[in-house]
């Protein structure tokens, strides 16, 4: 037989137990400290494996590695077939490039000047000396006009700082060979003597002859003309005959005084002596010589000295 709490009776016992939980939740003391981790626990089973992903993309490329070794050479090929020689064109090279020098045969202290034409027009050049197997002693640089022609002059070859390394060698070649080679490929040589490393003295001038040298003068008319003759000269000796014309101003006494100075001596006629040192000298006085009477004197290109009495008048009666 079933019983049946009245409507009544069922309420109040719901109130009665949540107000019971509440009580309870009232009357809870604090939370304790939570306890130290327990041990893991062992590994599951490994699942099944998955399929292949997909491949994923290229990595970027590595650095280069450092280079190997070379490798031992290989055998020389053989000598192929010499070509035939070709003609020289027009371009870069001129045919007509030439050369001279001054002097054909100089010492390594004197001045020289080199020159050249067919070059191309303002190439630059430099001029050296070929002594073979590289050695090219430089002797300077120097350019072509606009019609090809240059030269180049060189005061003295020795002071040069590559001639001056190399003279030694350039006396021992004897003949040398002097080339320019320009810019734009012309090129030209000429061969020169070198025939030592020093000017030789000049020959000292000949003895004056026993005898010394006379001149003979004479009596002259302005409008006539006269024979000076000359004696004991060198053979060949070259004579300059002057007048002496007045005297010059000079200082006398602290003071200038006209007269006090050097003889004032006028060129009156230049010429050679025989090969016998016999001079003959035909001379006009006419507007060059007043009348009046002259000492005239004949000096040599060697030092020879002669005077003589010159004596010019109006007219001879």
């Amino acid at each position: 037989m079933r019983k049946y709490l009245p409507p009544n009776g069922f309420g109040l016992a719901v109130i009665i137990g949540i107000l019971s939980v509440m009580l309870l939740a009232a009357c809870q003391g604090p939370a304790g400290a939570a306890g130290k981790a327990g041990f893991p626990g062992n590994p599951g089973n490994p699942g099944p494996e998955g399929a292949q992903g997909v491949q994923g993309p290229a990595g970027e490329p590595g650095e280069p590695g450092f280079p190997g070794s070379p490798g031992s050479p290989g055998n020389p090929g053989a000598t192929g077939v010499t070509g035939s020689t070709g003609a020289t064109g027009a371009a870069g090279v001129s045919p007509e490039a030439a050369m001279t020098a001054s002097k054909p045969a100089f010492y390594l202290d004197e001045g020289l000047t080199i020159a050249g034409s067919g070059f191309r027009k303002f190439e630059p050049m430099i001029v050296y000396i070929d002594l073979g197997d590289g050695t090219e002693p430089n002797l300077g640089f120097v350019s072509a006009n606009r019609g090809g022609a240059w030269a180049l002059d060189i005061k003295t070859i020795g002071e040069l700082g590559g001639v001056a390394k190399w003279s030694t060698a350039i006396l021992e070649e004897g003949v040398v060979s002097v080339k320019a080679d320009g810019a734009d490929g012309s090129t030209a040589s000429i061969p020169v003597t070198v025939m030592g490393l020093t000017t030789p003295p000049a020959p000292e001038p000949p003895p004056q002859p026993g005898v010394a040298p006379s001149l003979l003068g004479g009596t002259v008319a302005l409008d006539g003309s006269i024979t000076i003759w000359g004696a004991g000269y060198a053979p060949n000796e070259i004579v300059t005959i002057f007048a002496t014309t007045g005297v010059g101003t000079g200082v006398r006494g602290g003071l200038i005084v006209p007269g006090a100075g050097d003889p004032l001596k006028k060129g009156i006629v230049t010429r050679g002596a025989s090969d016998r040192g016999v001079l003959e000298a035909n001379f006009a006085p006419a507007g060059v010589l007043s009348a009046g009477a002259y000492s005239i004197e004949g000096f040599g290109s060697n030092g020879s000295i002669a005077s003589a009495l010159l004596i010019v008048v109006e007219e001879i009666k």
